[in-house]
């Protein structure tokens, strides 16, 4: 496998790890999942993963198209069942700078998409970081009622590299 999908599977797990994170809560707290706002996190996040996965077969990965409001925000079994999903589809993808057509709203103030070119390796690029950028903003939310999530979620590579070499992180 390569080291690109495999870092992606990575943050998937870091997705994963927060998910197991969120069952912790109890009392008031206890559909935190869904409460917080976490659920909608991990809709968000597998909805690109399968644009991505759409646009290996079509040569266009389109981020516009999302399932909003589905239970998948509701119910944290199925946040897992489709982050296992994704992490055992992206075992077998292959992506070796391949060409893509990227398709994108980028304005909030009126309806504009935007088609620009990419490889698939670039968007796989996007997608550990933009995972890791939602996993960081739910871990912020795990912490306010005082679960811990693992040290090392949310960390962007570099950042955790440097942690690593300045031994405040061990793996």
């Amino acid at each position: 496998m390569s080291a690109l999908r495999s870092a992606a599977i990575e943050a998937l797990d870091q997705m994963n790890s927060l998910i197991h994170t969120t069952r912790q809560a109890s009392g008031p707290a206890e559909n935190f999942y869904a409460d917080s706002g976490i659920g909608g996190h991990v809709r968000h996040v597998a909805d690109h993963f399968r644009a991505f996965e759409k646009g290996l077969m079509r040569g266009v990965i389109n981020y516009n198209t999302r399932r909003r409001e589905s239970a998948l925000e509701r119910d944290a079994d199925l946040g897992l069942a489709e982050i296992r999903d994704l992490r055992e589809k992206l075992q077998y993808v292959d992506v070796s700078f391949q060409s893509v057509t990227v398709e994108s709203e980028v304005s909030c103030l009126q309806q504009d998409s935007r088609r620009c070119e990419s490889t698939f390796d670039r968007e796989l690029v996007y997608l550990i970081y933009h995972t890791i950028h939602h996993v960081a903003y739910a871990a912020l939310l795990l912490k306010q009622i005082g679960l811990t999530p693992d040290a090392m979620i949310g960390n962007a590579p570099a950042t955790a590299t440097y942690l690593r070499q300045s031994h405040v992180l061990t793996n």
